[in-house]
């Protein structure tokens, strides 16, 4: 319904205060804790109601299999998830650099993988400033969906990240320029995590700046990684991407 209501331009804005989480849940089956794919089903509905391009953003600690294997034939919903990779050995296994989508969807699946954990706020904030913005003004969607799973937040115990709620603002609030935006509530273990890092978020979505940004400001050597990884898949497809792959060519 929130979905809908944004895309027709009714409010600016919103978000899901959805449980279950859905986007591990494949078109025909539920796995992971997740019965129903809610950012499939929102960006469908955006869709019916006048959006032609929707960008559905993951940061979840775990990989939306089940958002990437709706959408990997659809140029019309670009996927972009940052997420624990562990080279293949963390749940659900998917999600590598490499995985791009196929025929008409080749190119709009784009992966940023983590191979460890303990990745932080410059992490994340190093992907969005380096691919996941540049790519989204690129693509011009006409709404933007975040799986909003907060597994990667300082003091979950699945997810073993140290995102705080304030670098989930700083995200927020980065995607907020490009589209009108919704969130929808994916995983989260540590209920006090989830909950402030919920709150940060909605007060972006609500006008407030983010708070200040503690921890480190830069991307660790992991993060390096999986972001030049994604740079270097993805600058076939995207112009905004060419000219750092280029500084990245030995």
């Amino acid at each position: 319904e929130v979905a809908g209501i944004v895309a027709r331009g009714e409010a600016p804005h919103g978000a899901a205060i959805v449980r279950p989480p859905g986007h591990h849940a494949e078109s025909g089956m539920a796995m992971g804790f997740c019965f129903f794919n809610n950012a499939a089903v929102a960006a469908r509905a955006a869709q019916a109601a006048g959006a032609r391009r929707v960008i559905i953003l993951d940061w979840d600690i775990h990989h939306g299999n089940g958002t990437q294997h709706i959408f990997e034939h659809d140029a019309s919903v670009l996927y972009i998830s940052l997420h624990r990779y562990d080279h293949g050995q963390f749940y659900p296994g998917t999600g590598g650099a490499t995985e791009v989508g196929y025929g008409d969807g080749e190119g709009f699946t784009l992966n940023v993988p983590w191979d460890a954990a303990d990745m932080q706020n410059g992490d994340y904030l190093a992907a969005f400033s380096q691919v996941i913005v540049p790519v989204a003004y690129e693509y011009n969607p006409d709404l933007i969906i975040v799986s909003a799973g907060f597994d990667a937040a300082d003091g979950d115990p699945i997810g073993q990240c140290r995102v705080t709620a304030e670098g989930f603002a700083h995200m927020t609030a980065m995607l907020k320029p490009i589209a009108p935006m919704v969130l929808l509530l994916e995983g989260g273990y540590n209920l006090q995590a989830t909950a402030d890092a919920t709150d940060a978020c909605l007060r972006v979505l609500l006008g407030q700046q983010p708070g200040h940004l503690p921890g480190p400001r830069v991307p660790s050597p992991y993060g390096v990684r999986g972001i030049q990884q994604a740079i270097q898949v993805h600058s076939r497809y995207w112009h905004s991407l060419r000219a750092t792959a280029e500084l990245l060519r030995p």
